[in-house]
This record gives structure tokens, sequence and C-alpha cells, in this order.
């Protein structure tokens, strides 16, 4: 994992509603229309372009930190596997490559970069200290012979602000530009930062995220507000330290990275393709659609970014799969007549996985005859309640897809297997069937059934469980509330600590219920029983905690290492892959998977699955045949969960029984002591058993209904605040519920 990724790592939050509900991060902010569902049915042809890999530039184990040109070459700063770095140049058709060594160790790495009109190299270095480990942070400019020309100290200024420079770029009117919380400065040797844009300019501004000169000298500066956190886009007339003109015409939420050719066109990339940003006009013109052309975005957002020759060729470096293999490649523009027909079938979701996406356009390269395009409402939508009630509106409607993504909105299933909008898959899976040869977990192929028949498919699931050390269960496999409360008062804790510190009352009660799987809400035979004993406990149990949030934001690693300290006694665990686990043990020890408390004696833990369905209406039964097949026995290791299928989930788990390879970095874990990524330990046989037998164990599935947890959770506030008894609430909701499912069945 490259030192990028450690930083990523180190600063990456747990928000505090994820464990047991399928994330949502809304990214647009437009309607969705009725000329956006003629495009998901066609192909624009006029925004293809074909991928070509540059196969002998870079040696195995490089990266590629900066990414420029300059004439007719394009540059690059490299990272060798070994550690030193490289500067490479090489003609925009693979050839003529020259290099040569910088130096550099093996814990070094650089943060930003960019070219100067004589290819000089310019980069913040971040230098690993061998005597305590600690980086000093450098502004380094490098020749094209790998001389390092000067070489200044800014170590205490990213001591103070780790973000004291978030980028560059080179102006041949200004110079270095410098991206800080000052503004955009201006940088040399002698003179030091100065600053030409001014920051008041920039109103609210909370980070400057790129610069990019343009033709007329003026400078396009992309920030993010500092409380929104939304994108800003203004063009700046830098001799008068002003800006001259706020942009709209990008999406407020989306992040986009920013490239200019030689006449100082600029470009835009995002999740969904690339364009020529058309300033004078305000807004983007698609040249290249990732999804049209069968291209990985998630490939295409590597880490020194693009270089475009002209808006026909396009120079950028990827990073694939999970060892995040780094290559060059060269993106050119298909003549629209010579892009071949293909038959449509449509996806949509609320929010359609990242990996599910990869898999689609692996399949769409595969076949000459079909493609698969994706309806992602969370393209569309920045609010979750519009976003579903726009989705379930359109399925209703005659609008549904031909599949269909119920991921985290699983209780949407039922409804719309009685109305007959979805397919009965039952033939299809029975032996002798298209896909009865796929043998499926069985609690999965459970999950998959409504009213015994199978309405869904689910290639991949994760876990959602507590942990606790084993000295804690004392040979329980599931803890009463008693149990709890014994070992927090115990251990002198309050509740809050000893769940991991980021849970709040109102987070327990909305999410937590349903972790009890049909106990309280029985989707399948359409009953509720909220009005028991078991779920005022549950009520009881989750006015033990904070009221409000306990802290701003939880680092991910600290849950974990709290646990393993002893200064936990229960760990929020998500297991989507056997190491995740092996990591628990490796640094927990011997620890116990009793699920959420309750006084039932049953192991409740949850589920979190990749849900599809198909359209009954869909013309393209077969071909949706093999797709379920690809994505559920596909060889290539999902980013996403465990495999459903049997075999594949037992390959994963003893994937774990044999010491990992150097390259697997699923199977490594930061050291903080000696700065360095260290393997986890492999697991036993009897480890392997025990999780998967666990794993079939569970027959919850964590799809909740947000209608149903909404109620819950209004009501509970009473409770919560004194107002009515847990009994009297428990009434109240029994009744509720049960009028929702009157008026949904």
């Amino acid at each position: 994992m490259s030192k990028r990724n450690i930083i990523g790592r180190a600063i990456s939050v747990i928000l505090t509603c994820t464990l047991c509900v399928t994330t949502f991060t809304g990214c647009g902010g437009k309607k969705l229309t009725d000329e956006d569902f003629a495009n998901i049915k066609k192909i624009d042809k006029n925004c293809i372009f074909k991928q070509e890999e540059f196969k002998d530039i870079l040696e195995a184990g490089d990266s590629v930190d900066v990414l420029g040109r300059n004439g007719d070459k394009i540059l690059a700063v490299s990272k060798t596997q070994a550690g030193p770095f490289k500067y490479m140049s090489f003609n925009p058709d693979g050839s003529d490559v020259n290099s040569a060594e910088i130096g550099g160790g093996k814990d070094d790495y650089i943060v930003t970069g960019t070219f100067d009109k004589d290819g000089n190299a310019y980069v913040i270095y971040k230098e690993c200290k061998e005597a305590d480990g600690s980086y000093g942070s450098f502004l380094e400019k490098i020749e094209p012979t790998g001389n390092i020309a000067y070489k200044y100290d800014f170590s205490k200024e990213f001591d103070e602000d780790p973000f004291f420079i978030r980028c560059f770029a080179w102006s041949d009117k200004y110079g270095l530009l410098c991206g800080t919380m000052d503004g955009v400065q201006t940088f040399d040797e002698k003179n030091g930062l100065k600053v030409l844009v001014d920051r008041k300019n920039m109103n609210g501004m909370g980070g400057i995220l790129s610069i990019d000169e343009l033709a007329d000298n003026k400078l396009f500066i992309n920030y993010f507000d500092d409380s929104s956190y939304e994108g800003r886009f203004v063009v700046a007339d830098a001799d008068n330290n002003k800006v001259d003109k706020k942009l709209s015409g990008f999406q407020k939420h989306g992040f986009y990275s920013f490239f200019e050719d030689e006449a100082g066109n600029l470009y835009a990339e995002d999740d969904y393709g690339i364009y020529k940003c058309d300033i004078e006009a305000d807004k983007l013109v698609k040249l290249l659609d990732f999804r049209d052309a069968s291209i990985s975005f998630d490939e295409m957002n590597a880490q020194a970014g693009f270089v475009a020759l002209n808006e026909k060729e396009i120079i950028a470096d990827t990073s694939v799969g999970d060892e995040q293999v780094n290559s060059l490649v060269k993106l050119t523009k298909v003549n629209p007549e010579d892009v071949g027909d293909k038959t449509v079938i449509t996806l949509s979701g609320m929010y359609v996985d990242r990996d599910i996406v990869k898999q689609i356009m692996d399949f769409n390269r595969s076949s000459d005859k079909y493609a698969i395009k994706i309806l992602d409402y969370s393209e569309f939508y920045d609010d979750f309640e519009q976003l579903q009630k726009q989705f379930n509106l359109d399925i209703t409607s005659g609008k549904a897809a031909d599949i269909i993504c119920f991921s985290g909105a699983e209780s949407s299933v039922r409804k719309y297997a009685d109305k007959g909008t979805l397919l009965d898959l039952s033939a299809a899976f029975e032996n002798g069937g298209p896909l009865g040869d796929i043998e499926i977990l069985p609690n999965i192929k459970e999950m998959m059934k409504y009213n015994d028949k199978i309405y869904t498919f689910m290639p991949t699931f994760d876990i959602s469980t507590f942990a606790t050390k084993s000295e804690n269960a004392s040979g329980k496999q599931t803890l009463s509330y008693k149990d709890c409360d014994e070992l927090i008062t115990g251990k002198g804790m309050d509740y809050k600590t000893a769940f991991g510190s980021y849970y709040t009352r109102d987070q327990i009660c909305e999410y937590f219920w349903m972790m009890y799987g049909d106990e309280f809400f029985d989707l399948k035979s359409k009953k509720c029983n909220f009005n028991t004993p078991e779920f005022t406990e549950f009520l009881n149990f989750a006015n033990k905690f904070p009221d409000e949030e306990p802290v701003d934001y939880v680092i991910g690693d600290d849950i974990l290492d709290d646990f393993a300290a002893g200064k936990s006694i229960f760990y929020a665990a998500n297991y989507w892959d056997i190491w995740e686990y092996a990591e628990t043990k490796q640094l927990a020890g011997d620890v116990e998977l009793v699920g959420f408390p309750n006084n039932l004696g049953k192991n409740l833990a949850a589920l979190n699955t990749t849900t599809f369905a198909v359209n009954s209406k869909t013309e393209n039964v077969d071909v949706i045949y093999d797709l379920i097949r690809e994505l559920m026995t596909s060889d290539k290791k999902s980013d996403n969960g465990f495999s459903s299928v049997k075999s594949k989930f037992e390959e994963e788990l003893h994937e774990a029984a044999v010491e990992a390879s150097d390259s697997n970095k699923r199977a490594k874990l930061y050291d903080p002591v000696s700065g360095e990524w260290k393997k986890i330990n492999p697991l036993t046989e009897e480890d392997i058993k025990k999780f998967y037998d666990y794993a079939v164990s569970i027959n919850t599935n964590a799809g909740i209904d947000m209608q149903v947890s909404s109620i819950v959770l209004e009501e509970a506030s009473s409770f919560f605040a004194g107002q009515k008894t847990a009994e009297q609430v428990a009434e109240v909701i029994q009744n509720r519920v049960s009028n929702y499912i009157a008026e949904n069945s």
C-alpha cells in the first residue's frame, strides 16, 4: 500500500450509522429526467475511447507519483518497488523511454508535484527519518537528469498543518503556484512563498484542491467550502488579486481531477467520464463516458492523474486490483462509425457499489452483443428520502430497469414480488436450470426467497456483529443485557466507552433493532411484535447511551486498537474479508463473536448483502442469467465482501490459512511503532471452521425498513425524554407499524 493510502487510512472515519445499513453518499443535486431514462437505454457512440496499456515503461512494482508533459514528451516521477524514485520521459506512443534515478528511501513518498516548461519537476517530498520514523517535508526541484537542484525545508509548516501545500501548478507567467490556506502563492528559492490570489477572495475557502492556468493566463481554482465541504470553482485574475468569475457548471458534491492540454484547454475527470471545460459558457462537454466505453472509473482514479495531448488523446496512470498494480495507458477516441451496435440491458439502484460496476464493465468488455447500462440514483439526489421515494416511484410507474439493485432496501422486495414486478428465479437456480450448478450458502439462499420463491440473487455479503475477548464471554456464545451490565460495571466503564465510544441512544435505537431479524418485524409473515418485554429491554439498553454525539468522529483503527488494549469491552465488527477477522485475533487475542446483546439467548448478527432482482418484463432473461453467473462466480476477489457461492467462500477463508504473499495488501496491518506494514498471521484450520460456521448460522439480512426505523426512533424519543414508559412506547410503535403493514400489503 502506498504512503498516500496510509495517510488516507489514518484519517478515515467510521460514520456512526454505517454498521448495519448500506452506506449512502449523495453526489447528485439534479433531478432525474425522462432524458436520463432515454440515455440509459442507449450507448453514446460519440463518447467512446479505447484504452491501450504502455507495457514497457513501468517496471514491476513501480508506481507513478507525478505525471505531466513538456512539448512532445510525457514526463513522470515514479517510485520503484525497492524504494528509489525515478525521473522518466517518453513519447506519446510509448517509445523512446528515458529514465534517471533520483534516489530516496523505501518509506519516503511524494504528496504532490508538477513540471515546468523546461521539464523540471517540483514535488512535496516526505522523507522518513530512520531514527524515529517521523517525516521531514521538503519542496524539491528535480532536474531531468535526476539531480535535485534545491531542497527547501517545510517540515515545521507541515508538522503544524499536514495539508500546508495541497497542490502545485506551473505557470509560464507566474512560475510555481502553490495551493495553501493563505490562497494561491508563488514560490521560488530566493523569495519563498508570496501570495498571488488571497484566500479572502475565495469565500469560505477550506482548502485548495487544484490550480490550472488557462489560455489567457487566468487561473482556474477548485477549492472546498470549510463548512459544507462542497466544491467551489472560480476563475481568478492573478494580476489584480481578484476572482473574476464563479462557476456553477460543476457538481458541488463531485470530485474532479483537472488537467490541461498544451493549448491551455481545461479538462475535468470524475467517476463518470472525462469532459472538456467550456469556461466561457460555464459548462462541461462530455468527451468520454467511462461506462459506455466499458472502462472502470476506479482504475482511472489513480494517484498521478491525466495528461491531454488533445481532446482525442489522453495519457493516464491507472491502479488495478487488490495489489494496486500501477500502469500507464493511452485513451484514444474511437470514430463513432466504428463503434458496433449492442443490445442494452439496464440496471438501476439507489446506490450501485463500485465493485459491482467493475464486474459489469468486465462483462461489457467480454460481450460483442450486449452492454449493461447503469442508472445510479445517488448520482441525481443528495437527500436520501427523496432518492428512495423516486426510486420506488419509478419502479411502481413501470420505469423499472431490467435488473434492480435492492442493496440496503431489501424490505422493498416483498412489495414488488407481491405486485408481480419481479421475476421468479426459482427454476433458474434449481437442478437442471441455467444457474442450477451454482451452490449458494444455505442461509444466503434462504434470504433470496420470499414466499418460498427466489426473487433475488446476492453475489456478496459482509458480516455485522460484536466481538468481545473470550475472557469476557466466559464460554457464552451470546450475552444478555444483564451480562453486559455486569461486565461494564465491573470494569468501571460507561456504555459509551464499553461499546467503542461512538454510539448515541438514537443510533442504537434507530438501527440495531433490526439485528433481531424477524423477532420484532417479520417481512415474510407481515407481522410485528414490538409490544414485548424483549423490546422494552432493548429500549432500556439504548437509554444507557449518551443522548448526543460523544465525539465528532472516530478513527477506524483506534476503535480496534482500544478494544485490543482493553479500553473497550465490545468491538463493532464489520467483516468483509477473512484477513479482517485475522487482524482482530492478532491484535486482541482470542475473541468470541457474540452478536448484539439480548435476552433471547440468540446470537444476533446480520449480513449486509449485495441484493439484485430481475424485472419480470425483461426481454433479455438468458443474457441476464449469464450476467448473474459472472457476478457470482467470477475468479476475481470482490472488494465488496465474501462470495455467497459455497466453494468460493471456502477458498476465500482458506486463503488465510497460509502466510500471505508480500503483495497481498489486504493481509497487512500498520505497526505505529515501526511505521511499517506487517503481515497478519495466518489462521488455524480451527479458526477458519469456526468463522465459517458462524457466517452460515446468520439468518438476518441487514436491509433495514427505513419507514419502520423512523417510527421506532420517533416514538422512542418520548421514552428517552422521560415522557412515557418503555412499555407505553412499545405499544404505540406496535400500533403504528401494524397500520404501516396493513397500508402496504
